[in-house]
């Protein structure tokens, strides 16, 4: 693994990670959990299919397809080809908090920032007034990261592009599939 850091990288880490509050670090250490992404996940599905019905196909399934490839090729080929170590293995004992456990996969791009993001921007391009509370959500579970100190800065912001990016253009080919995909119009005649 190699140890690099951009210049904002220690700064806005310790500024994060050094917070210390009793209350901001439950929130933190929850919002990091696989358990939350997991509520998160299903209340999300849950609110789209209740809220808009039959409209709910396209944005539950470019939420999906954007988790999974974006989990998958995050996981499979970009941190192993990356091959960048994490803050909590590469900083001093004592000089940090490691709030919850992680393993040594690679540190960048964060796959909990990339997911986050995936999903807001996913569902967001169908259902626009989705991007109000999904935003919001992704930017905590991003921010989480670097405050229980398995992630730098840069490796949450190059999660959350990569997750958009993915998100974005699932969204470009399903919308295509779906416009290929429509009857014609009839026309009418004179």
């Amino acid at each position: 693994m190699k140890d690099f850091r951009l210049p904002f990288d220690e700064p806005i880490f310790h500024a994060l990670n050094g917070l210390k509050s009793p209350l901001v670090d439950a929130v933190m250490v929850f919002a990091s959990s696989r358990e939350f992404g997991f509520a998160c996940a299903g209340l999300l599905v849950l609110w789209v299919v209740g809220t808009l019905r039959r409209d709910a196909l396209r944005p539950v399934l470019q939420f999906g397809l954007a988790l999974l490839a974006t989990d998958r090729f995050g996981h499979e080929v970009l941190k192993p080809w990356i091959g960048r170590i994490r803050p909590c293995y590469a900083m001093v004992q004592g000089t940090f908090r490691q709030l919850c456990e992680v393993g040594n996969a690679g540190s960048m791009p964060s796959l909990h920032s990339a997911n986050a993001f995936a999903a807001a921007v996913a569902v967001t391009l169908a259902w626009p007034y989705a991007g109000w509370v999904l935003f919001p959500v992704a930017t905590l579970i991003a921010v989480s990261r670097i405050f229980v100190g398995v992630h730098w800065p840069s490796d949450v912001l190059v999660g959350a592009a990569y997750g958009s990016v993915v998100a974005l253009l699932l969204h470009l080919v399903v919308g295509r599939f779906v416009r290929a995909r429509k009857p014609a119009a009839p026309v009418a005649e004179r």
